[in-house]
């Protein structure tokens, strides 16, 4: 049996992102002694060759697609992936009769709607170590391929596969090009958790990698760190919905990196529920250069209705930590949600100038994916057609501030440069992007923003 993993992710803004996906399939099929190659479109300009000469010289049983998006999610300036997955299982239905099997987190969110868009034979929802493991070792078995060609199959994750984190083996970099992802993303990535019990309305992490939260063994992450390091990969962005819950966890991560004197610098998402000074003194000590809160907004009534777990109070008394301890951060906004006016936009803006982070990163209106609470309420308003396959992205945007956002983004994004709007291309590009890589600048890029000022 013959597996090619292939990451058709070719997206660079704002970073080219390092298939971790990808490299966790490769590391539990390493572990089970699978035959697999790897083929990452991510740097090759000429993608259809590249399939050819795979194909023909390894003759794969199978070639198995990680999708990580569907699109940008950006509005109102979005960029739809599909046509270019499709055009990439075209080519490998060209030199290849076998399976073609979809997965990631991507996919994930539109299991049926994608097998079925993207003309694929099967597809492995959620983490598919184990799901995607079983159905080769039941291949083996039946020694006929053909049995699921065509067929359509959804393949979930059972959701007690993958609660012990550390029963799954580290992902498998070694086929990868990890120095061009340092070069031309800035940063590696690592994972140190798994599930978000959080209830923000739009949130997909839930659905990708359920409610409940899976540690990992801060000595296993500390091992990866490690090795990574040795590959001259000393800058990390830690994947995870919110790097600093568990409170107790991050804290040991940290002191573990600490006590091994790891040399390296990282970043990560964070929520300002549970920032406290010795927290924020063990990330700096660790290494970390800067932390981004999903914050949403900055007003008493979005922060409920987009169903965030802090108040406004928290987000100052976060921002006041940061600011004190010397640690770089970010506001994440969302406007747009139920219940936003111009009013709660403009308040949302004053607040977050008070706290004066070092950059803010604003998207407006907010990708509706099915089974999330923004689904339901878009349903309720009519938003959402009855038999919507959500292949074309739908976008929630309250209609009291549809007319009026983009104007006043544009007027205010004038005054205040540290303030980035990727769906509209304001102070964040793919040459800016480009040249400050080339100048070699690692980690994120908004820690760079009052610099470019």
């Amino acid at each position: 049996m013959k597996i090619l993993l292939i990451s058709p992710n070719t997206e660079s803004l704002p970073d080219p992102v390092f298939p971790l996906g990808l490299a966790c399939i490769a590391g539990i099929l390493k572990k089970h002694s699978i035959n697999h190659k790897v083929l990452d479109l991510c740097f090759i300009a000429d993608y259809e060759t590249a399939i050819k000469a795979a194909l023909i010289d390894y003759k794969p049983d199978i070639a198995a697609l990680s999708l990580r998006n569907v699109d940008n999610v950006s509005y109102p300036h979005y960029i739809s992936y599909l046509k270019f997955y499709r055009k990439v299982i075209k080519t490998i239905k060209n030199y290849s009769h076998g399976l073609i099997v979809l997965g990631g987190s991507g996919y994930s969110l539109l299991p049926n709607q994608l097998l079925a868009y993207l003309e694929a034979d099967v597809g492995f929802a959620g983490a598919g170590e184990f799901t995607f493991l079983d159905f080769i070792n039941r291949i083996k078995k039946k020694k006929n391929l053909s049995l699921y060609k065509n067929s359509g199959l959804v393949i979930s994750q059972n959701s007690a596969d993958d609660l012990n984190m550390d029963h799954l083996p580290p992902p498998d970099r070694s086929l990868l090009d990890c120095l061009a992802y340092l070069k031309k993303g800035g940063m590696g990535n690592i994972q140190t958790k798994r599930g978000c019990p959080f209830k923000c309305i739009y949130c997909t992490y839930p659905i990708i990698e359920g409610s409940t939260v899976r540690t990992r063994d801060p000595a296993l992450i500390a091992d990866e760190i490690e090795k990574l390091l040795k590959k001259n990969i000393d800058n990390f962005f830690f994947v995870d919905n919110e790097f600093n819950y568990p409170l107790e966890h991050a804290e040991a991560v940290c002191c573990e990196i600490i006590k091994r004197k790891l040399s390296l610098k990282w970043s990560c998402y964070a929520n300002p529920k549970f920032i406290t000074p010795g927290l924020i003194d063990l990330m700096l000590e660790s290494g970390c250069t800067g932390l981004e809160f999903g914050t949403d907004a900055a007003n008493p009534e979005m922060l409920l209705n987009m169903g965030k777990n802090f108040s406004v109070a928290d987000l100052k008394k976060a921002s006041q930590i940061c600011h004190k301890a010397g640690m770089a951060f970010c506001h994440s906004l969302l406007f747009g949600g139920p219940g936003e006016t111009m009013d709660t936009v403009k308040q949302s803006c004053s607040e977050i100038i008070s706290m004066s982070p070092t950059a803010v990163v604003c998207m407006v209106g907010i990708r509706v994916f099915p089974g999330t609470l923004l689904s339901r309420v878009a349903k309720d308003e009519g938003l959402i057609k009855p038999g919507e396959d959500f292949i074309e992205p739908v976008f929630y945007l309250a209609q009291a501030v549809e007319k009026k956002i983009l104007p006043f983004i544009k007027s205010w994004s004038k005054n205040n440069p540290t303030w980035i709007f990727p769906g509209l291309n304001i102070n964040i590009n793919t040459n800016l992007q480009e040249k400050l890589r080339r100048f070699g600048l690692r980690g994120p890029l908004w820690e760079y923003m009052k610099n470019l000022k």
